[in-house]
Parts: C-alpha cells; sequence; structure tokens
C-alpha cells in the first residue's frame, strides 16, 4: 500500500462522522446522507496526490469539497424544477412541431389550442392537471384529494396527456 494512500485512509477514518453530520446539517434528506459523503470523498482521493502532503485543515477542505456537491445537486434539481413535467413539456413540443413556424401568432395560437383541448376534458381530469402541474402535487398527494389510488391517478394523467397530444396535433396541423 502506498503511504499515500494509507494518509487517506486515515484522513477518512477521523473526518467520516462528522463530514456526514455537516452534509446532514446541509439540509440534505439522511438517506442521501451517506452518496453525499462518498462522492465527497472520491473527489477528494481524486485530489489528494496533487496536495503534495500540504494539507493544514483537512476537514475544512473535506467541507468544502462537499458543500460543493451538495450545490451542484442543488443546482441539477433546479434544473428539473425549470419545466412542470417533463411528459407535458415532451407533449408540447412535439405538438410544436406540426405548428406552422412562419406566422407572427404561433404563440398565441399554441396557448389558445391547449387551452381549448383542456377544456374538452372532463371536469376531473381538468382538475386533477390542475393539481399535478400548477399546484405540483404529487400523485400521492392527488390521491388523497380526489379519493383515488396514486397509480389510478398517474394513469389519468397519463391518458389525459395523450388525448392533449392528439387535439394539439388536431387543432395546430389545421390551416388558419
Amino acid at each position: 500500500m502506498n503511504p499515500r494512500d494509507f494518509d487517506f485512509t486515515k484522513l477518512i477514518q477521523e473526518h467520516h462522522a462528522s463530514l456526514r453530520y455537516f452534509i446532514h446539517s446541509l439540509g440534505v434528506n439522511a438517506a442521501w446522507v451517506d452518496d453525499v459523503a462518498q462522492d465527497a470523498f472520491l473527489i477528494a482521493y481524486r485530489k489528494w496526490p496533487s496536495l503534495d502532503g500540504e494539507l493544514e485543515n483537512p476537514g475544512a477542505w473535506l467541507r468544502s469539497i462537499a458543500r460543493n456537491v451538495v450545490q451542484n445537486e442543488l443546482a441539477k434539481q433546479n434544473r428539473r424544477k425549470r419545466l412542470l413535467d417533463e411528459n407535458l413539456t415532451t407533449l408540447l413540443l412535439q405538438a410544436g412541431d406540426t405548428a406552422p413556424q412562419s406566422s407572427a401568432g404561433v404563440l398565441v395560437d399554441r396557448k389558445e389550442a391547449l387551452s381549448s383541448c383542456i377544456s374538452k376534458l372532463s371536469e376531473r381530469a381538468r382538475k386533477i392537471l390542475e393539481s399535478r402541474y400548477v399546484n405540483d402535487l404529487s400523485s400521492g398527494e392527488i390521491g388523497s384529494e380526489f379519493d383515488m389510488k396514486p397509480a389510478a391517478v398517474r394513469k389519468l394523467l397519463f391518458h389525459s396527456r395523450q388525448t392533449l397530444a392528439n387535439c394539439l396535433k388536431l387543432t395546430l396541423s389545421r390551416p388558419a
């Protein structure tokens, strides 16, 4: 075993518990603390050879790496939240492929088409769509509100998206 590897193993042993506590204190879900700590130690291990044994405060160094890992996770999560729902965005993008792109009112046409298509859904489907995409509720929360099982909510959302996709394709492909 390389003496540097032994030093790194010692570093892990000395700082593992405090790093996990620090990560949890940043608001990381307890179920994910070990994964984030492992990511931080992997990054530290990759950087370890370049330090040449010069590390005044290894605990602070590890915490800064962990802080960066958590910030990266937060950025990923925020990027995912930029879209209301991946399925709905895909649906709207696909529907837009059939829309005429030359007119200035394309966005207005698409919005009107979507509103028209949503109005054709049942009241229950519209309310469930609103709960999911406007109120950002999970299928479990929606199920509780509408006295449905989460699987039934997901199925209704799937069928509603399919109905909207078909309606949008038909509506947007018609000449104005």
